[in-house]
């Protein structure tokens, strides 16, 4: 059962998130990624939308959260700043709660501009490792096929000089090929991280969302998968808090159930999940230089099926029980609508 809270943060008009895509594009060309990089930055006419979306539902909130993602968010920095530094105005004069985040490869993520995003409210990040330089320089490469570690390892180390308060998920991937790289690799946060209470690890089990991947790994079932994580890092770990996985998660929402989330792409395409870009299901409309949104409000619906009986695995991911046609007529039903 879902508690009380968290289907009141999922449900509650006085809170929105929005997650942008500034590009999508990306310097590097994971082997399993399921990303095409085909729309490139957000163009001024998108900026202005989503700006101004925000300034229309900014005093009827209590708290506004941003999430960047991409390709890598990184790469169009300038786009992120502005957007974050207008928001983070607006919030603090209207009273409201705002924090933003980054689902970055962590590349690009040097500390003079860690610095920069943290005083803009921009806190939590998520950097993905795929173990140590091993594996995780077999799989996060760039796109001339060098390697990454070493550099994402520096920026991760160098946040510790930063004195404000900010969270740092380091993603580990694990697959049936890379468990003892990621073993060697979570020991060394633990010594080297985990002391500091601002950094944390969540596990992942990787799984093949790109039909074209080169990548000879193999996706672990559940028990094998249960089994890595207590060879890793020990039941203590997984146990205390100081290691998380998607397999012990309880009373998960995912932001692409909740009415209260919308993702905004690069292009101005309105969507709710991060995983189905290219998926027809997930493109529900567009954003408008006005800051409204002209959405399809029966697509809209098929995403939030899940409240109709509380269904656990339909309101931890929607995508894996959405339908997969939608009516011909639903297509057209198009309506201007403010996020409420």
């Amino acid at each position: 059962m879902f508690s009380d809270q968290a289907l009141a943060n999922a449900l509650s008009p006085r809170l929105m998130e929005l997650i942008l895509l500034p590009t999508e594009k990306c310097n590097f060309r994971c082997t399993y990624c399921y990303e095409d990089f085909a729309i490139g930055r957000m163009p001024s006419r998108v900026i202005t939308g989503v700006k101004q979306l925000i300034a229309n539902r900014v005093p009827s909130l209590d708290h506004l959260s941003i999430s960047w993602f991409g390709g890598e968010p990184l790469l169009a920095k300038e786009v992120c700043l502005d957007i974050s530094s207008f928001a983070k105005d607006l919030c603090e004069k209207n009273n409201v709660g705002f924090v933003g985040g980054f689902t970055t490869n962590g590349y690009l993520l040097d500390i003079d501009l860690f610095r920069t995003l943290v005083k803009q409210n921009q806190t939590q990040y998520q950097i993905t490792l795929d173990g140590d330089e091993e594996w995780h320089n077999k799989t996060r490469i760039q796109p001339n096929r060098k390697p990454t570690f070493e550099k994402i390892w520096h920026n991760l180390t160098s946040f510790r000089d930063v004195e404000e308060d900010f969270s740092v998920s380091m993603r580990l991937h694990v697959h049936a090929e890379n468990i003892e790289s990621v073993k060697r690799l979570y020991q060394r946060i633990k010594d080297t991280l985990l002391t500091d209470k601002r950094f944390s690890v969540y596990f992942h089990k990787i799984s093949n969302l790109n039909p074209d991947e080169q990548i000879k790994e193999t996706v672990l079932n559940d028990k094998d998968y249960a089994d890595a994580l207590r060879h890793i890092s020990g039941d203590g770990d997984m146990v205390n808090g100081r290691a998380k996985s998607e397999i012990h998660l309880s009373d998960y929402i995912c932001y692409a159930a909740k009415p209260n989330s919308l993702m905004v792409r690069a292009n101005g395409t309105i969507g709710k999940c991060t995983v189905a870009l290219n998926d027809d299901r997930n493109n529900l409309g567009k954003i408008l230089e006005d800051g409204s949104l002209e959405i399809s409000n029966p697509k809209l619906r098929q995403w939030m099926l899940g409240y109709r009986d509380m269904s656990k695995e339909t309101l931890s991911c929607p995508l894996s029980t959405l339908p997969h046609a939608i009516k011909e007529a639903a297509k057209s039903d198009l309506a201007l609508t403010l996020v409420e």
